[in-house]
């Protein structure tokens, strides 16, 4: 019996020894890469997508990016204070280079009040003033989002008619551009369904947006400003993509500057500003040879779209200031692209294909989509089942919306590549390290949190009788200590059974790993929508064998 259990001890042992050691190093702590550039950034709002994630991108390009203080900016429900901005962006603009500002956060106080919208004609008025008296010198860039598809949950009675509003606003551009009896028809059909104060108002959010982008326009190409134009959720069809059509041409009428675009997306504009300036700032036009897992992942139209994927990834590209190519050994990054799907899930194949390129020495940035939102369509259970090293992608990125994920994966993999071409070799160890630390931050709130715990959370707060988008204080409480224990239990699994198993990066000399994963996770507003994830990754230092 004894020697039973002392067998059995010595099982559990081994097994916890394998499972959770690590490789042999001695500590190392990577130097901050230098700072070489500054950026005046007045966000979309205060979520951490439009401002942690475009600071802790402008460290890994060496440009350090500086925000209002919080006390300025949104928190949920309570917008910004527009005033104090204005002075505080009027203060600072002349001490940067370059600054990059939201019109939705000085007109409306962010992006919810913009959906609202809180800001009237005089705030708009106002904030043109404000672009056009801005002292010269700054490189100004202007950035606006066209009102998403959906009215604000938060607006009644007019949230009762999303849907109609939603069918109406497809419905009337369908017939706009093809003026077909059955649209027409369909189309009176819904509009008799909605009360005439609701629908009107509904069409003048887009009229007045229109409107002020056409000023907008005017005053950017009058004063030789770059002006972004993003389109929220969307899809196909429907009032936005009107409004993004006319925001092109008067682009074009007032003659822009070729830097001036439209695109896809909202929330992850900031980050890719920070990776266009990089490139553009060094001359670098990544190149970039999509590939992806399925055969007709580049004509899906994933959910809150208005494009094919492909669109959005040649949109994204382009914004960051790099190409398309077909030729994959001219590549500096290989897109790899997953659109999952309950017909398409990851297979073993596709885990091979990716860990080939990684073998041959790629610089590999995934994009890990699915159609339902749901971790069993995703490639990453995949790649840590087959033991893909996964620290060695060049960028990961899985949150939220297709085009945010790769406005994301691309804006990081850009300056990524770029730096390794940039700077000295003894600074490449750090360079390596920053990036695999934004790396592990995406796979634990893109995919752990966002897919794995979130619907999980959500359910047991409503279980509770809580409200998962408006939490009470104790409540809130109770979901970060919630998330903070799930996410402690998956950067230990992540750290001992794939990232902290295989050296990072290789000098010749001596192999660099990962060795601990601190995290620091909060809810930046009374929601459990989005995460304030922070990563403090440690290293270790091995010679080779």
């Amino acid at each position: 019996m004894k020697k039973c259990f002392w067998l059995f001890l010595f099982a559990i042992c081994s097994y916890l020894f394998y499972f959770f050691s690590l490789p042999a190093s001695t500590p190392y702590a990577p130097a901050p890469l230098p700072m070489q550039d500054k950026m005046l950034l007045l966000p979309l709002d205060s979520r951490p997508p439009c401002t942690t994630l475009a600071q802790d991108l402008g460290r890994l390009a060496s440009i350090d990016v500086i925000v209002p203080p919080n006390g300025l900016l949104d928190n949920y429900h309570t917008p910004a204070n527009r005033t104090k901005l204005t002075d505080w962006l009027n203060k600072n603009i002349q001490n940067y280079p370059a600054a990059v500002i939201s019109g939705d956060l000085l007109i409306h106080g962010g992006l919810l009040g913009s959906r609202l919208p809180l800001g009237i004609n005089a705030d708009e008025a106002a904030f043109l003033k404000t672009l056009a008296n801005l002292p010269p010198g700054a490189d100004v860039t202007v950035f606006s989002i066209i009102p998403r598809l959906l009215v604000s949950d938060s607006l009644l009675p007019d949230a009762w008619y999303q849907w109609h509003l939603m069918r109406y606003s497809t419905l009337q551009d369908i017939v706009e551009q093809f003026s077909d009896f059955h649209s027409t028809r369909e189309l009176e059909a819904i509009k008799a369904k909605i009360p005439a104060e609701i629908l009107e108002k509904y069409n003048v959010l887009y009229q007045n947006n229109n409107e002020f982008n056409k000023q907008l326009a005017a005053l950017c190409g009058a004063k030789n400003y770059t002006l972004i134009i993003g389109q929220d959720d969307a899809q196909p069809f429907g009032l936005p993509n009107r409004n993004r059509t006319h925001a092109d041409a008067y682009m074009h009428r007032y003659g822009l500057n070729s830097k001036s675009l439209s695109t896809c997306g909202a929330d992850e504009i900031a980050q890719m500003l920070v990776a266009r300036r990089f490139c553009s700032t060094h001359n670098y036009k990544p190149k970039y040879y999509i590939e992806y897992t399925t055969p007709n992942a580049a004509v899906a139209i994933m959910p809150y779209m208005a494009v094919t994927a492909e669109a959005a990834l040649i949109d994204k590209i382009k914004f960051c200031g790099g190409t398309v190519t077909d030729n994959q050994t001219d590549a500096d990054v290989i897109l790899f692209v997953h659109c999952g799907n309950a017909k398409h899930p990851a297979t073993t194949a596709m885990a091979q294909r990716l860990c080939e390129l990684l073998d041959e020495g790629k610089n590999v940035a995934v994009i890990d989509s699915s159609d339902d939102y749901e971790s069993s369509q995703m490639l990453l259970p995949k790649l840590l089942t087959d033991s893909v090293p996964i620290n060695k992608l060049a960028s990961y990125a899985a949150w939220n919306t297709f085009g945010n994920a790769a406005g994301t994966a691309i804006a990081q993999s850009a300056i990524f590549t770029g730096q390794q071409k940039i700077l000295p070799k003894q600074q490449l160890p750090s360079l390596y390290a920053q990036n695999l630390n934004f790396t592990v931050a995406r796979l634990l709130d893109d995919f752990a949190y966002q897919k794995l715990l979130h619907a999980r959370l959500s359910s047991e707060l409503k279980l509770r009788g809580a409200d998962p988008v408006e939490l009470t204080a104790s409540y809130k409480t109770f979901a970060e200590n919630i998330i903070e224990g799930f996410i402690y239990s998956q950067k230990r699994s992540l750290l001992y059974q794939n990232l902290g198993c295989t050296p990072f990066y290789s000098d010749g000399t001596n192999n660099y790993y990962l060795t601990v994963i601190n995290t620091e996770s909060r809810l930046p507003w009374n929601r459990i929508f989005e995460i304030d994830l922070r990563t403090q990754c440690k290293y270790g230092i091995s010679g080779k064998n």
